[in-house]
């Protein structure tokens, strides 16, 4: 849509020749931040790990309410949901309806294979070889993605990933950073440093793995200079690309609670549009930006009430950069 930052679509035309769509996957894994110990996961969690919509049937049907609360102490140990076998089965049935879903609305071929829910790596080394395994069977795909936290990789883990540069044309590892300051960390129980992630990027490039940061702007204790330092820390680590998510309130959450006991202000359209501008400017060109807001289906959101959707906030976006005449990078 706009010239004025490096999107996604265009990092995509210019890599493979044409759009590529992601089947968005849930292997069964959970997450070592949802254990007894560390209070359910991160505060904003919701059980779901950031799944696929169209891999919630379950809740399609759901209208706006608040009432639907999902399980927050569900997932603590996915070998209690499902077995292994179960898990394996399960990605049969996933990457298919993916590809029916893609395949119906983009009428292509060209999809990569996307472990979207939960953390992707916390599982041991043959599992996890086997997961994949399987989820790139029914290839060839364009790029295998594994989304996971900085505190669940080490060299074996980091090898395997690598192993399969020659499957597919790209293996991506998403990191979810969210702050690059450790005092929001601890606020929303992250269970990790920022020299975590730091590190851990460190690592998968040195393996020659790529890296997108996830990022949250819009914490109500982050001004504009806390925007800065997390920009800093995405330009020093030199990740290839950023996912930035709006701050929103998701029913089932410790958020939520937090929410409805003690509101804060959470940013709208026109608050997210400034702080994403503060966040690209910041941020050197070459960074691809994989996402701007936030997608949780809106039976399940309590805040931002009338945010709109992804493309009113690019036109957004793009015209209040063009009013300003700024471009990512150029306070670089």
């Amino acid at each position: 849509m706009s010239s004025r930052w490096r999107s996604y679509t265009s990092y995509l035309l210019e890599q493979y020749g044409q759009r590529v769509y992601r089947i968005g996957i849930d292997g069964g894994f959970s997450c070592p931040n949802r254990g007894q110990h560390r209070e359910g996961g991160c505060i904003y969690c919701d059980a779901r790990g950031s799944s696929a919509v169209y891999q919630r049937p379950e809740e399609q049907a759901f209208a706006k309410d608040l009432s639907f609360v999902p399980d927050i102490d569900a997932r603590t140990d996915s070998h209690q949901i499902q077995s292994f076998h179960q898990r394996l089965l399960s990605l049969d049935e996933q990457v298919q309806r993916g590809r029916d879903f893609i395949n119906r609305r983009y009428h292509t071929q060209a999809m990569s294979i996307y472990f979207q829910a939960f953390t992707n790596t916390f599982d041991s080394l043959d599992h996890l070889k086997q997961l994949y395994d399987r989820a790139l069977a029914d290839g060839p795909y364009v790029e295998l993605i594994i989304s996971t936290r900085p505190d669940c990789l080490n060299d074996d883990i980091i090898s395997l990933l690598a192993s399969y540069q020659g499957q597919v044309q790209q293996v991506w590892v998403e990191l979810g950073l969210q702050s690059g300051n450790d005092e929001t960390l601890d606020w929303i129980g992250r269970g990790h440093t920022v020299d975590d992630f730091t590190e851990a990027v460190h690592l998968l490039h040195a393996a020659g793995l790529p890296v997108s940061a996830h990022v949250i702007l819009g914490f109500p204790q982050e001004g504009e200079e806390a925007i800065h330092h997390t920009a800093r820390v995405i330009t020093d680590s030199q990740v290839q690309a950023v996912k930035i998510h709006n701050l929103h309130v998701v029913a089932g959450t410790r958020l939520f609670e937090r929410y409805q006991k003690e509101p804060f202000p959470v940013p709208n359209r026109d608050v997210h549009v400034q702080n994403t501008i503060r966040f690209l400017r910041r941020i050197p060109r070459s960074v691809v930006i994989q996402r701007f807001i936030s997608d949780t289906p809106i039976h399940r959101l309590a805040a931002p009430l009338n945010f709109g959707n992804k493309n009113q906030f690019l036109r957004d976006l793009s015209k209040e950069m063009e009013r300003l005449d700024v471009r990512q990078g150029d306070l670089v």
